[in-house]
């Protein structure tokens, strides 16, 4: 009798959706999707909207506006925008340093930093470009977002999941 774990034991005891590795291809590919994502989009908005107009999508739910955003996330520390380029490109060196040892160790980690790292790059493509950062998605109870937003939130959202429950992280993986 064989007395290995199966390759497949230490994944059993995951989440669903949480296998154990993401390929480095999907991490670094991710990422890139996020970024062009956010780029195309922004580039559209730049080209159809003027600022500040609203175009209605879905009545009075959703509408695009384009907003510049000179502030992190909801507008904060609006003035803020050079120390906000230097906080995004520590965060984009500390993604790249450890995406590849956490996409080895968890998925749902892995994709979350992939999310990040597409994300906060958008984001600090505008900051160096334009000064500030072109948001539109406006649902008119939630502040303006962009493409970028949805991965930075996404992926923090999928890390502190993998930080919870997978049980590679927490060191209960067999």
């Amino acid at each position: 009798m064989n007395s290995y774990p199966s390759p497949r034991r230490a994944d059993a005891d995951r989440p669903a959706g949480c296998p154990s590795r993401l390929p480095l291809w999907i991490l670094y590919g991710g990422a890139a999707l996020v970024f062009l994502l956010d780029q195309t989009t922004k580039l559209l908005v730049i080209f159809t909207l003027a600022h500040g107009r609203e175009v209605a999508v879905l009545g009075r739910v959703l509408s695009f506006t384009r907003h510049h955003n000179t502030g992190g996330a909801f507008g904060l520390f609006a003035s803020g925008t050079t120390a906000l380029t230097v906080v995004s490109i520590l965060v984009i060196v500390i993604l790249v340093l450890f995406g590849r040892r956490a996409a080895l160790t968890s998925r749902c980690l892995g994709l979350g930093i992939a999310l990040q790292l597409g994300g906060a790059a958008g984001n600090l493509l505008d900051r160096a470009r334009l000064g500030h950062v072109i948001d539109f998605i406006d649902f008119h109870f939630w502040p303006v977002f962009n493409i970028a937003d949805i991965g930075v939130t996404v992926g923090a959202f999928l890390i502190v999941y993998a930080l919870l429950f997978d049980p590679a992280l927490r060191g209960t993986a067999n």
